[in-house]
C-alpha cells in the first residue's frame, strides 16, 4: 500500500494485534467491555503501548462505529501518520448515534472504510416468540474480509518482487524453522514475542 506520500509495505507476520485489557470476552463481569469501549481517553494509554508509528497501519473493527476507544484508536493513529481502516457497517452506523464526546464516528476517522454490510443491531435471525434477532454476521464476515484483504496484499507484494513474510503452519514439516527465519527478521516490530 501507498499513502502519505511515501511507500510504506503492509507486512504479514510484523501483524501486531492490540487486545485492549477489558475490551475482549475474557472480562467478568462481562458487561464491563461495554463500559471501557465508551471511555475517552483509554485508546491512547493502547496507542501508546502499541508502538505504533508513520510506518503502520492500523485496522480498527467495530460494527457500529460509535463508541469512544474504536473512535479515538483511529484519530490517535491518524495523529500519528498512520493509515486507519475502519471496518464497520455503515448501514448501522448510520444509524446510531455516535458515543464520542465529539459526536464522531469510526467511518468519519478512518482513512479507508470496509463496509461489512451488517444490519442494524448485527443479528439477522428472528425466531418466533423473541422480541430480539440472534445470529450476528460481524464476526464471520469481518474475518472473510480480513482474510482476502491478506491475500489481496500477498498478491500485491509478489507482483511487486517482495517475498511475502507469511507464516507457515508449525504443524507442517518445514513450519518453525520457516516462522522462526521470519520471526527473526521482524523481531524488532514485532512487541507480542
Amino acid at each position: 500500500a501507498e499513502w502519505g506520500g511515501g511507500r510504506y509495505f503492509l507486512y504479514l507476520v510484523p501483524i501486531v494485534p492490540i487486545f485492549g485489557p477489558g475490551l475482549t470476552t475474557d472480562v467478568r463481569p462481562i458487561t464491563l467491555t461495554s463500559e471501557l469501549e465508551r471511555k475517552s481517553g483509554y485508546a491512547e494509554l493502547l496507542l501508546n503501548a502499541s508502538g505504533l508509528t508513520a510506518r503502520d497501519a492500523l485496522i480498527v473493527h467495530s460494527v457500529s462505529g460509535r463508541n469512544t476507544v474504536a473512535i479515538e484508536m483511529a484519530e490517535g493513529a491518524r495523529a500519528r501518520g498512520a493509515l486507519v481502516i475502519a471496518l464497520t457497517s455503515v448501514t448501522y452506523s448510520a444509524a446510531v448515534t455516535s458515543r464520542h464526546p465529539r459526536g464522531v464516528k469510526l467511518m468519519d476517522a478512518a482513512d479507508i472504510v470496509i463496509d461489512n454490510c451488517g444490519i442494524i443491531g448485527d443479528a439477522v435471525v428472528q425466531l418466533a416468540g423473541l422480541p430480539q434477532a440472534v445470529g450476528p454476521t460481524s464476526t464471520v464476515v469481518g474475518a472473510a474480509l480480513l482474510n482476502a484483504l491478506v491475500v489481496e496484499i500477498v498478491e500485491r507484494l509478489l507482483q511487486r518482487g517482495i517475498e511475502p513474510p507469511v507464516f507457515l503452519s508449525a504443524n507442517l514439516d518445514r513450519g518453525d524453522a520457516h516462522n522462526q527465519r521470519l520471526l527473526d527478521k521482524y523481531r524488532g516490530r514485532l512487541n507480542y514475542l
